[in-house]
């Protein structure tokens, strides 16, 4: 993950690291820049030194957070399964060890800006669905082999299938918080993880 963020200065990587915290907790609207630069303890001239408004933190901080992402993903060793079943079950996995990590947030910056800034931040909005379809490929490319290999005459579509399961897990990831159940997660995981076993009969 390193390798990913190490272009970004520490006093900036610092400044999004707390952007994306508090972001993360109340939305973009309820976020100051003055408790920003408080958290970080950074002043507000370096603030915009690296930031030229508000909107244009917020875009980096999305960027960064899917830089975060990749970087999860990347050092889960999914890739190192050459079967594509295997690969599958790992990467379901994956997300439920993320959503048991309590040094993760279990939410998501790019489904918070979604519902919060689509209408009034079309540049916002576009990276939020660039980030929905990053997600995604991974998984797209997993059940495109599993399809190939164990199912070669289903007619379901892998694109359909991984945005199925990236609108499950947000969804699990919105109702988890607003229950204080995360067990919620995991539960939706599974059920994604039986309706594969329904899709793909593997022998």
């Amino acid at each position: 993950m390193d390798t990913l963020l190490e272009h970004y200065p520490e006093k900036k990587r610092k400044l999004l690291d707390v952007a994306l915290k508090l972001m993360l907790a109340k939305g973009y609207h309820a976020t100051t820049v003055d408790e920003i630069c408080a958290e970080a303890k950074v002043t507000k001239g370096s603030y915009f030194h690296y930031f030229k408004s508000k909107e244009d933190a917020a875009k980096e901080t999305l960027a960064y957070f899917g830089l975060l992402q990749q970087g999860l993903l990347q050092n889960s060793g999914i890739e190192n399964e050459k079967d594509p079943w295997a690969r599958l079950q790992k990467f379901l996995d994956f997300y439920l060890l993320v959503s048991r990590n309590p040094d993760l947030p279990n939410s998501c910056l790019a489904s918070t800006f979604a519902q919060e800034l689509s209408e009034d931040y079309p540049e916002l909005r576009v990276m939020c669905e660039a980030n929905f379809v990053m997600n995604a490929q991974p998984l797209i490319e997993i059940v495109t082999d599993c399809k190939n290999v164990y199912a070669p005459q289903a007619l379901f579509d892998p694109v359909s299938v991984a945005e199925y399961f990236i609108s499950l897990y947000q969804g699990s990831l919105i109702l988890a918080k607003a229950k204080l159940d995360p067990t919620i997660i995991t539960t939706n995981v599974e059920y994604f993880r039986a309706y594969m076993n329904t899709l793909i009969r593997k022998p």
